[in-house]
């Protein structure tokens, strides 16, 4: 689906190339992370997983605008490992997904995060594509969540598709926490095609999700 591929390359902006990764390494990683019982309720029922430790992007970007161009980003480290998680959620498309950038050491971690904070606010605004097909209007927010126990930050893509042969408007939501513990950023997002924003309560269940992620590298 042509929103579901623009979504996901947002969320897993810089994915250029692909690399072997010693298997052992990600062995280790893949019970660190995200399983089918960490969802919350509220995303709805795990029908399917997958975990990938191959596709190794070059840089980590937290936000494209409308034509693709991305505002904020740092390079990332050699190792990533990512879970995509897709739920049954009512008539809604839904994915949780958890992608982990391991560095070298924690203070390169922290420096990254620091980088990356420091950029969030050149994602916020409203970009506008227009083209051939459909026509998309994205509308990036940022905040955070002081006082948790980990850095943290997200950033909120809510986008808009018209025209182009849709019989209506055409909305998807994604949500990416941003949480830096240990030798790694810890990147949590919740994806809804058809809908315009999460919940209160999901957002809620997808900030607590990634403190317990976070939590499981705090020690690495």
């Amino acid at each position: 689906m042509r929103n579901r591929a623009w979504i996901l390359a947002l969320a897993t902006a810089g994915l250029l190339a692909a690399t072997a990764t010693p298997a052992l390494a990600a062995d280790s990683a893949e019970q660190r992370m995200m399983t089918e019982k960490d969802v919350p309720a509220s995303f709805g029922t795990p029908t399917s997983r997958d975990f990938d430790a191959k596709i190794i992007g070059k840089s980590i970007g937290i936000c494209d605008n409308a034509s693709g161009q991305t505002l904020a980003s740092v390079p990332a480290p050699g190792k990533q490992y990512l879970v995509d998680i897709e739920t049954k959620n009512k008539r809604t498309y839904t994915e949780v997904m958890e992608r982990v950038y391991q560095f070298e050491s924690e203070q390169k971690a922290q420096d990254a995060f620091a980088k990356l904070s420091a950029q969030t606010s050149n994602c916020n605004g409203t970009t506008t594509l227009r083209q051939g097909g459909p026509n998309l209007k994205q509308a990036v927010t940022t905040g955070s969540y002081p006082g948790g126990e980990y850095q943290d930050f997200w950033v909120n893509v809510s986008g808009t598709w018209r025209g182009g042969g849709l019989t209506k408007p055409d909305t998807t939501i994604v949500r990416a926490m941003y949480v830096q513990a240990g030798d790694a950023i810890i990147e949590t997002v919740a994806y809804i095609n058809g809908r315009s924003s999460l919940t209160a309560t999901q957002q809620t269940d997808l900030a607590d999700l990634a403190e317990v992620l976070a939590g499981r590298w705090a020690t690495s």
